[in-house]
C-alpha cells in the first residue's frame, strides 16, 4: 500500500511537469468514456434498473408486455394468492382522460388497476391512501382516484389538501384518495401513468371495453399482471403453480384445441420495457459504435504514452542500471496510465451525466406518454470505473513493457532514437492507422445518414403540408352520444370555417405518419375475379383531401349524403382490388361491412416517409363518430391561406365545451418533422461520435509525427548540414504522415464497405455504398490529416543544424 501511494505521488508530480500532455490524455479518455457511459446509461435505464418499489426482486410480471383475459386473471389470483404469491394485481396501462376543474381542461393518461395494485407493487402513498378492497367492485360506489406525483404538482400546485376533494375526469367527479410517491409512474418502464382508478371504473373511462362484453370473454386479452412472490418461494415454484392453473383453464373451458393458450405463462422481473420495435438491437448497435470510439481513444492515448516513454528512455535506463527491477518500473508506468484513465473517466462521467440528462428530455412522436429517465446510477458508475481501469491497462501495458525492454547502453547515451525508433512501421504507426480507419468508418456512417436525412426531408409526401394546423380532442371521453358528437362536429366546423383566411376544415382519427393505426382486410368482386388486400384505414371528414391537398383522381369527396356504407380508396388499394379499373361505383367488404366506393384519390404517405405506396381506405368520420377509437381521438384539420390562428380555434372549442381538453396541437409540418426522428437521431449520434473519432485521430497523427520529429532532430540537423534544403525536410515529414493516413483510409474504406450494408434498411434514397459519401468523407479526413501534419512538418523544416547537432 505504501509503495502504491509512492507511485501515485510520483505519477502526480510527473504529470504536473507535462501539463499539455496530461490534458490531452485526460480529454481523450474522457471523450471515449463519456460516449460509452452515456449509451450505457440508456441501456441501464431500459434494461437493468429496478423500479422504485419495495424489494423489487420479488415483484414479477407475467408474460412480459403481453396481456391476458380478465377471467384468466381472476383464476390466477384466486388459485395462487397465499400459496406462491403474496398478491396478484392487474392493470390496463393506457387510459386517456380529460381532467377538468380549475383552468383549461388537460388531456392526461392514467391506468385502471385492481385495488391491490399499489400493495403488490410495494408502494406507499406520498399523501392519503391507496384503494380499498371493496373499491374493486365499485358499481354504484363513488368513483375514486390516486393522482401521480407529477400531475399533483403540475395541475394542483402540490396542494396537500387536495386529498378528499373532487376532481373532474371525463366530465364526472372523482374523489382524490391519495397521491403516489415521486418517481413512481407504474410498473412499465417509459409509460408514465399520471393517475390510477379502480379497474371497476372501466365502463366510464374505457367505454370501448364494454362493447360486446369484452371484459368477461376468456379470449379477450387486455389485462397486464404483476405478482409478488411470497418470502422463500422461488420463481420456478411460482411457474409450476401457474402451469397448473393454465392446464386447469385449458381442460375446463377449451375442451378442443380452439382457444387454448398455446404458450406457457412466463414470469420476469417487473419493470418491463414496452416493445417498440427492435430497441434492444438499436442499443446493441450504439454500444458497438461507442466501443469503436473508445478503441480510437485507447489507440490515441497508447501512442502518446509510447512517445512519452521513449522520451523518458534515459531516465528508465538509469533506474534499471542502479538496480530497479523491471516489474517495479512496469508497475510504476501502469500506475501512471491508470491514474490518467481514472482522471479522464471522472471527467467523462460528468459529461455522460450531462448528456444523459439532455437525452431524458427526448420525446417520441406518439400520442401517449413515453418518458425517459437516463440519470446515471451506481451501475453506470461501476461501469465507468471498470472501463477506466480496462482502458488504463489497455493503453498503458504496451508502452510499459516496451520501455523496460529498452537497450541500456542506447538509453544511457540518449542518442535520441529511443526504443523502436528504427522500425519503419512500428506499433505507434499501427495505432495511428487503426485510429484513422475507425474514424473513417464512423464518419462514413454519419455521412450516409446525413445524406439520408436530406433525402427524407425532400421526399414527395403526396400531400401539401403548408399552413395546416391540427388540434386533437376526444368527445367520447366526455360521454358524448353519437348524435351529440355529430352535432358538436357540425357546430365546430361551421364556426372554424367562418374564421378569416380558412380555406378548408376537416377531421381525421389518426393523422398520417403517426406511430400505430388501424387496418382492415378488404375484398372485392370484379370482372377479374375476387381480390383481397390489407389496407390502412382512416376515418376522415368532408374536405379532408382539400385540406391536405391530396388530388381526387375519380369520383367525389364525402358530403352530407354519405352514411357508414361509403368509402374512398387510394390508387394503390384500387389497383389491388380492381386491376382492370372501374373501382368507383363498385362495392368492397371490410371489417364485416359492405362499402360503396365513391372515389379514388392519389397515393400519399401513410405510416412512414420511406415506404412504397401503401393501400389506404378512407371512411366517413362524421357519419359514425362513435367508431373513432379513444386511443386516437379526433383531430381537427384546418387549412389556411396564411398562418392559422390557433388561439381563435382553441377559444371556439372551449366555448362549445369548457370541459373538453385539447389533446394535441401542431402544424402538419411539425408532425412531418417528428417523422424524421430516426434519420435525425442516427445522423446526430453518428456525427457526434464520428467527430470525436476524427479529433482523436488528428491528435494521434499529430502526436506521432511530433515524436518522429523530436527523435530525429539530430538526423535532420545532419541532413541539413550536408546540404538538404528545408523543402526536402518538410516533404519527408509530410510524406510519412500522409502515408499513415492513406493506409488507414484504405483499411477504413474496406471495412466501411462491409459494415454499412447492414444499415441499408434505415436509409432514404441513398445506397449503403453511396459513391458521394465514400469519396467526400476520405477527402475531408485527408484535409484534417494534412492540418494535423502541418505543425510537426513545419517544426522539422525550421530546425537549425548547429542547435540540432548539440541536441540531446
Amino acid at each position: 500500500m505504501r509503495s502504491l501511494i509512492q507511485d501515485l505521488v510520483y505519477a502526480a508530480r510527473s504529470f504536473a511537469r507535462t501539463p499539455a500532455f496530461t490534458a490531452v490524455v485526460i480529454i481523450s479518455v474522457a471523450l471515449g468514456v463519456a460516449a460509452n457511459s452515456t449509451v450505457y446509461s440508456v441501456v441501464n435505464s431500459l434494461v437493468f434498473a429496478s423500479l422504485p418499489v419495495r424489494e423489487p426482486d420479488r415483484l414479477l410480471t407475467m408474460n412480459g408486455s403481453k396481456t391476458i383475459s380478465w377471467p384468466n386473471f381472476r383464476d390466477i389470483r384466486e388459485q395462487t394468492t397465499g400459496k406462491v404469491f403474496e398478491g396478484v394485481s392487474g392493470f390496463f396501462p393506457l387510459v386517456p382522460a380529460n381532467v377538468g376543474g380549475s383552468g383549461e381542461p388537460e388531456r392526461v393518461w392514467g391506468q385502471l388497476a385492481t385495488a391491490n395494485f399499489f400493495r403488490v407493487a410495494g408502494v406507499r402513498m406520498a399523501l392519503g391512501r391507496d384503494f380499498l378492497p371493496e373499491e374493486d367492485a365499485a358499481e354504484g360506489r363513488e368513483p375514486v382516484v390516486v393522482l401521480g406525483y407529477a400531475l399533483w404538482q403540475r395541475r394542483f400546485g402540490a396542494d396537500a389538501s387536495v386529498v378528499g376533494k373532487p376532481v373532474l375526469i371525463n366530465g364526472r367527479q372523482y374523489t382524490v384518495v391519495g397521491v403516489a410517491p415521486p418517481g413512481f409512474s407504474g410498473t412499465i418502464k417509459m409509460i408514465a401513468g399520471e393517475f390510477w382508478t379502480p379497474l371497476s371504473m372501466y365502463a366510464h373511462l374505457m367505454p370501448d371495453l364494454v362493447k360486446d362484453g369484452v371484459k368477461e370473454k376468456r379470449n379477450a386479452q387486455w389485462i397486464m399482471v404483476d405478482a409478488r412472490l411470497r418470502d422463500g418461494v422461488s420463481r420456478e415454484e411460482a411457474l409450476a403453480a401457474l402451469a397448473v392453473v393454465k392446464n386447469r383453464i385449458d381442460t375446463t373451458y377449451f375442451k378442443n384445441d380452439t382457444g387454448r393458450l398455446k404458450k406457457p405463462w412466463t414470469l420476469s422481473r417487473a419493470g418491463r420495457m414496452p416493445e417498440f420495435g427492435n430497441m434492444i438491437g438499436l442499443m446493441a448497435v450504439l454500444m458497438v459504435v461507442v466501443g469503436l470510439v473508445l478503441l480510437i481513444a485507447c489507440a490515441n492515448v497508447a501512442n502518446l504514452m509510447l512517445a512519452r516513454a521513449a522520451a523518458r528512455s534515459k531516465e528508465i535506463g538509469i533506474r534499471l542500471s542502479i538496480g530497479a527491477s523491471r516489474w517495479r518500473l512496469v508497475r510504476q508506468l501502469l500506475t501512471e496510465s491508470v491514474f490518467l484513465a481514472l482522471a479522464g473517466a471522472a471527467l467523462g462521467f460528468v459529461l455522460a451525466a450531462v448528456a444523459a440528462s439532455a437525452l431524458s428530455r427526448f420525446r417520441l412522436p406518439v400520442t401517449f406518454p413515453i418518458t425517459f429517465d437516463f440519470t446515471p446510477d451506481w451501475r453506470v458508475l461501476l461501469y465507468t470505473i471498470a472501463i477506466a481501469l480496462a482502458t488504463g491497462v489497455l493503453f498503458g501495458l504496451a508502452p510499459a513493457l516496451r520501455s523496460v525492454r529498452t537497450d541500456l547502453i542506447s538509453s544511457l547515451k540518449d542518442t535520441g532514437a529511443g526504443f523502436g525508433a528504427g522500425r519503419r512501421f512500428g506499433l505507434r504507426n499501427i495505432l495511428v492507422v487503426v485510429q484513422v480507419s475507425l474514424s473513417l468508418i464512423l464518419l462514413i456512417g454519419a455521412g450516409l445518414f446525413v445524406r439520408s436525412l436530406a433525402n427524407a426531408s425532400s421526399i414527395d409526401l403526396g400531400m401539401n403540408t403548408g399552413n395546416v394546423l391540427m388540434l386533437g380532442f376526444d368527445p367520447k371521453l366526455n360521454g358524448y352520444t353519437p348524435e351529440r358528437n355529430r352535432q358538436f362536429l357540425s357546430d365546430l366546423r361551421e364556426r372554424v370555417e367562418a374564421l378569416p383566411g380558412v380555406r378548408a376544415v376537416s377531421f381525421v382519427d389518426s393523422v398520417p405518419l403517426s406511430i400505430g393505426g388501424v387496418d382492415f382486410d378488404f375484398e372485392s368482386q370484379s370482372a377479374a375475379g375476387k381480390k383481397s388486400s390489407d389496407a390502412d384505414v382512416y376515418r376522415v371528414g368532408r374536405n379532408y383531401f382539400a385540406a391536405f391537398g391530396i388530388p381526387i383522381a375519380a369520383g367525389r369527396d364525402f358530403d352530407q349524403r354519405d352514411t357508414t356504407g361509403t368509402a374512398i380508396l387510394n390508387e394503390k388499394l384500387a389497383s389491388n382490388l380492381f386491376p382492370g379499373g372501374g373501382a368507383v361505383g363498385s362495392t368492397v367488404r371490410g371489417d364485416n361491412q359492405v362499402y360503396q366506393v365513391i372515389a379514388v384519390v392519389k397515393n400519399a404517405k401513410s405510416r412512414t416517409l420511406g415506404e412504397e405506396p401503401r393501400p389506404c381506405a378512407y371512411l366517413s368520420l362524421e357519419a359514425a363518430p362513435e367508431k373513432v377509437m379513444s386511443f386516437f381521438g379526433t383531430t381537427l384539420v384546418v387549412k389556411s391561406g396564411g398562418r392559422p390562428d390557433e388561439r381563435a380555434i382553441r377559444d371556439i372549442l372551449l366555448r362549445l365545451d369548457p370541459t373538453l381538453a385539447v389533446t394535441s396541437s401542431e402544424t402538419m409540418q411539425q408532425h412531418v418533422d417528428k417523422a424524421l426522428l430516426l434519420p435525425k437521431s442516427c445522423a446526430v449520434l453518428l456525427g457526434v461520435f464520428g467527430l470525436i473519432g476524427l479529433t482523436l485521430a488528428a491528435v494521434g497523427l499529430y502526436g506521432v509525427l511530433s515524436y518522429v520529429v523530436r527523435s530525429r532532430t539530430r538526423e535532420i540537423g545532419i541532413r541539413m548540414a550536408l546540404g538538404a534544403d528545408r523543402a526536402g525536410v518538410l516533404a519527408m515529414v509530410v510524406r510519412q504522415g500522409l502515408a499513415l493516413a492513406a493506409v488507414g483510409m484504405v483499411v477504413g474504406l474496406a471495412l466501411a464497405a462491409a459494415i454499412t450494408r447492414f444499415a441499408a434498411s434505415f436509409l432514404y434514397g441513398v445506397g449503403a455504398h453511396d459513391v458521394v459519401t465514400f469519396v467526400a468523407v476520405p477527402l475531408v479526413l485527408l484535409a484534417v490529416a494534412a492540418f494535423a501534419i502541418a505543425a510537426p512538418a513545419s517544426r522539422a523544416a525550421a530546425i537549425e543544424p548547429l542547435r540540432a547537432l548539440r541536441y540531446e
